[in-house]
């Protein structure tokens, strides 16, 4: 055999040799992928979103009989909950089992799972109350106003809290796992949408930037207890987030205060300590 001839049957062989490795790696990567470990859970959820904020008497508007002053405060708080546990299937599979997969309402591994995940109810309670009054402008006079009947006032209407007619919207939630964290999502049944992110046009808010007005967002998370929740002798397994807010910002001739809270508990009830096993149909 010449030089050529051996330098090709070399290359030819070393080739082949890793078009095996590769063949012999890809069916180890489609055996991890298709097998799984899957645990069966009874699910539920609370979560509880709170919001409040000062406004400090400061000074508005001024004129030759007027110099208004205004101070406020306000509170939300939205709360949600379930209404029964639900069936949670979750499953680790992949490349050494890296990848969590949850379906709700089933513990067959073969079953799709359903799109509605855990049920809820929850509850958005608001209060607000804002006070104005004022005193002599620069003209060394105490002028008087009219009011929202058409008469005139010369003192001040005592402020009283606003109802904001509380909302008691129908949800639905569930988790996502993201490598060792996961969040929680809440959002209303089709026909409650408008009950959960409908805004109070009677009230007034001020809440951290950080933080939506009314809903509930997914920027809270919370570790992800796989060991636990992989481990058959383990019978209950809490997935637990807290987060606090709190942001001073300027208005006008004075300040806001306000603060802030998300926290939530996703809790797994082991349902049988059988480890399931399962491959993938072809």
């Amino acid at each position: 055999m010449s030089p050529a001839a051996a330098r090709r049957f070399g290359v030819a062989c070393m080739l082949l040799s890793l078009a095996a490795a590769l063949l012999l790696a890809a069916t180890g990567a489609g055996e991890a992928q298709a097998k799984g470990d899957s645990h069966r859970f009874w699910a539920t959820f609370r979560a509880e979103k709170t919001i409040s904020w000062t406004e400090p008497r400061r000074t508005g508007h001024v004129d030759c009989y007027h110099r208004w002053w205004t101070s406020a405060e306000g509170r939300q708080v939205e709360t949600y909950a379930s209404t029964k546990p639900i069936k949670a299937l979750v499953t680790r599979a992949g490349l050494n089992g890296q990848s969590i997969f949850v379906k709700w309402r089933t513990w067959d591994v073969y079953d799709e799972g359903s799109s509605f995940p855990m049920p809820g109810m929850g509850s958005i309670d608001r209060t607000a109350s804002r006070a104005e009054d004022w005193e002599a402008g620069t003209c060394g006079v105490r002028g008087v106003i009219i009011d929202d009947e058409g008469r005139e006032r010369d003192t001040p209407v005592p402020p009283k809290p606003t109802d904001c007619k509380a909302k008691r919207p129908a949800v639905y939630a569930s988790f996502s796992p993201n490598g060792r964290e996961t969040t929680l999502s809440v959002y209303a049944a089709d026909d409650d949408q408008a009950k959960l992110m409908g805004r109070y046009r009677d009230c007034e808010l001020q809440h951290p930037y950080e933080m939506d007005e009314i809903g509930w967002g997914s920027e809270v998370r919370a570790t992800f207890p796989r060991k636990a929740l992989f481990d058959p002798s383990a019978p209950v397994v809490r997935i637990r987030a807290n987060k606090q807010y709190h942001q001073l910002f300027l208005v006008g001739t004075g300040h806001v205060i306000t603060d802030g809270g998300v926290k939530w508990t996703v809790t797994l009830r082991r349902a049988g300590t059988e480890v399931i096993k399962g491959r993938r149909r072809r």
